[in-house]
């Protein structure tokens, strides 16, 4: 953790969901980007599969790189890749874990960060791993 904020660490469908209007989601930004009420981490590998998705437009890169660069990047450094390969040998067969997964899992261990997402399917058999939903920060609340 950096700091007496609750760290966050972003799975790849929150910034999605964001950039498609969702209402959680941007409920959620409003309070980590523009109240700072928490410290908000992505995992390089999630910037990866934002880049990778088909025909973004000038605009919509602008908006992925604006999110990002507000947000603290966990790269895949010894720490995260040992983790993240000693998960996938332990959770790829048995729970289907697949390497971007358990990447972004071992990027939310190694920051002691809470693993943000609504694929909670894909993570739940992580020993360790605490996982919230975007609804959990809801302005509402």
């Amino acid at each position: 953790m950096y700091g007496s904020k609750a760290s966050l660490l972003l799975d790849t469908d929150i910034f999605i969901n964001y950039l498609r209007g969702q209402k959680e989601e941007s409920d959620f930004f409003y309070r980590l980007l523009v109240k700072g009420e928490y410290d908000g981490f992505y995992s390089s590998i999630t910037e990866v599969e934002l880049f990778a998705a088909e025909k973004l437009d000038d605009l919509q890169i602008a908006n992925i790189i604006r999110l990002l660069n507000a947000l603290y990047r966990v790269e895949v450094n010894p720490t995260v890749a040992q983790q993240a390969g000693r998960l996938l040998a332990q959770f790829k067969r048995t729970n289907g874990l697949e390497m971007p997964d358990a990447i972004i899992a071992a990027s939310a261990l190694a920051s002691g960060a809470t693993l943000v997402t609504k694929n909670a399917r894909y993570y739940s058999f992580i020993p360790g791993l605490v996982i919230s939903l975007p609804v959990s920060y809801s302005c509402d609340k």
